[in-house]
């Protein structure tokens, strides 16, 4: 994942769906699909939070989620004019060190992408 890809809810919510346990119940799998159909990301925190994550897994969550608010401070920031170029390139900074913890957790992934 880029650093850039945690801006975005899509693939902020494939990172989620990455992290479900295997064998969960049908009617949970069913409600994380819903969560996914409608970019939910914030529904499949939630789901996600209640359940017995390995560490790693349980960090991944916290990034993803500690990421989300900045992700959306870019979005309004990107909205707004004239652009506040010092704010943003901040964020996108933050994001980065975020995606550099992130690709940390993950076995086989490199360090963060340079924008």
């Amino acid at each position: 994942m880029e650093s850039k890809e945690l801006l975005y809810t899509s693939y902020r919510l494939r990172e989620l769906e990455s992290l479900l346990p295997e064998g969960l119940p049908v009617a949970e799998l069913h409600r994380v699909q819903e969560f996914v159909d409608t970019r939910d990301d914030v529904g499949l925190i939630a789901f996600l939070e209640r359940l017995n994550l390995p560490p790693a897994n349980r960090e991944r969550l916290r990034i993803i989620t500690e990421a989300r608010p900045i992700a959306l401070k870019i979005v309004a920031l990107w909205r707004e004019m004239p652009l506040r170029h010092e704010e943003i390139e901040a964020h996108y900074k933050q994001l980065q060190a975020l995606k550099a913890q992130y690709d940390r957790c993950v076995p086989g992934r490199v360090g963060a992408e340079s924008f």
